[in-house]
């Protein structure tokens, strides 16, 4: 939420007529009084320099704060309101699944002395730091798959489960793609709160070609678009090793994209264009919130009112 300019209206817009009472009272005052006189006046700007009495400087005063204070009262009878403008930004985040392939072929060190999964996790922790009201889950796949973490919005407990993702060297396994992407679409489609037009993706990380698995991936990406699901699918590794025909075919029958990243930047670089396009609805909704000042500023007017009367009634007329 952010603040703006501060604005005033008035709930009794007529009552701006009393204004005329105070000014025609002070017009009577000045036609009516020796002041207006210009002999007279220039005698007593005269008597002023030469000899300043505490007697007019109470006169002047007291006529100053009774007129000030009329003015206040009779401003205060328009029932003036101050209002500051202030907008909400809603964000309307999208549910993203993140879906990591874990078979032994990811150990493959293709980036120095780092592994596919090793990047692919850094990249990706990236790529959470990033969103902002979304909820990202994580499955991770090889022969079987696993459901690491739900939707969520603690980004740090995210983080955590991927950095803790391990492949231990002695495994043995395979590629089951289509298994991998059914269990990310269940996870999206069980979320109970999930608003009926809220984005929901799935993001396919793998470096190799579906060979194992009760479901195919043409089974699990035909659930996925009738359940508006989009599907990025992000090649790694070689082409050699990866099925680009039907990664392609995943992300274009989900109205997604298929990237080939051969190495850390281009993985990077992947990732960006995916945040760029799946960007959060942000819903501005701008208000102000009026507030009666009317009797603050009659306090104010009684309070110069009465010192007013005061100076006048006993302390001017004494003096005199």
């Amino acid at each position: 939420m952010r603040g703006k300019m501060s604005s005033i209206r008035f709930d009794n817009l007529p009552g701006l007529l009393y204004l005329l009472l105070p000014v025609l009272l002070l017009t009577y005052y000045f036609i009516s009084s020796r002041v207006i006189k210009k002999g007279v006046f220039l005698s007593e700007i005269s008597s002023l320099k030469r000899d300043f009495s505490y007697k007019i400087l109470f006169h002047y005063l007291s006529v100053v704060l009774l007129f000030l204070g009329l003015f206040l009262i009779a401003f205060s009878l328009s029932k003036p309101q101050s209002g500051a403008k202030r907008e909400i930004t809603q964000y309307s985040g999208i549910d993203i699944m993140l879906v990591l392939d874990v078979s032994p072929s990811m150990l493959t060190k293709d980036y120095g002395n780092y592994t596919r999964l090793d990047v692919a996790k850094l990249v990706t922790s990236n790529f959470v730091d990033k969103r902002h009201g979304d909820r990202l889950g994580l499955v991770t796949f090889s022969t079987n798959s696993f459901l690491k973490a739900p939707a969520t919005n603690n980004y740090k407990l995210l983080k955590d489960i991927l950095s803790r993702i391990f492949i231990s060297p002695e495994k043995q396994g395979s590629t089951s793609i289509g298994l991998g992407l059914a269990s990310g679409v269940n996870r999206l489609l069980s979320i109970k709160d999930n608003l009926e037009n809220q984005s929901k993706i799935i993001i396919l990380i793998t470096d190799g070609e579906n060979n194992s698995g009760e479901i195919t991936p043409q089974t699990a990406t035909e659930i996925a678009k009738k359940s508006a699901i989009k599907i990025y699918t992000i090649g790694i590794g070689t082409a050699e090793e990866l099925d680009m025909s039907l990664l392609k075919n995943i992300a274009e029958q989900t109205s997604g994209e298929f990237f080939f990243a051969r190495n850390s930047n281009e993985i990077k670089t992947t990732f960006d264009t995916i945040d760029t396009l799946e960007k959060q609805t942000l819903n501005t909704i701008e208000f102000t919130n009026f507030k009666n000042i009317g009797y603050i500023i009659s306090i104010f007017g009684i309070i110069f009112f009465l010192c007013g009367l005061f100076l006048y009634t006993f302390i001017f007329r004494r003096l005199g």
